[in-house]
């Protein structure tokens, strides 16, 4: 019988996609006082903003987007999947290309990417 003396405390998580489902696993761990690495991919392409602001699939602002986007329309849903918004500080947003090192600090790993086994097998 295991009394709880070996049980380890998730202190950390990082949730790969930033989907719906993604971002909102996050925000309750958040609730709960956990730290999150929400993660997602890189765009492809500049959006028509982006473009005239003189950006380039370089920058940070560009390379987070999709993760930064999924994450403040989850923070804006109603009703709001997080209890206080400041528990939206245990999240940082980052993408798979140059943040996927950081898993490494994580207690526990959760991937909720888009049912496609050949994009589920790139990221394993």
């Amino acid at each position: 019988m295991n009394n709880g003396n070996n049980m380890r405390k998730i202190q950390k998580i990082a949730v790969i996609g930033s989907g719906i489902m993604g971002s909102r696993i996050a925000c309750h761990f958040a609730n709960i006082g956990v730290q999150v690495l929400l993660l997602d991919i890189n765009p492809k392409q500049l959006t028509e903003i982006e473009e005239k602001k003189g950006l380039n699939l370089e920058d940070s602002i560009v390379r987070n987007r999709i993760v930064t986007e999924s994450l403040k329309n989850t923070l804006k849903s109603k009703p709001s999947p997080i209890y206080d918004k400041n528990f939206a500080n245990r999240i940082t947003t980052g993408n798979l290309a140059d943040d996927i090192s950081k898993i490494n600090e994580a207690d526990w790993i959760i991937e909720v990417i888009i049912e496609n086994l050949e994009i589920k097998k790139k990221i394993i």
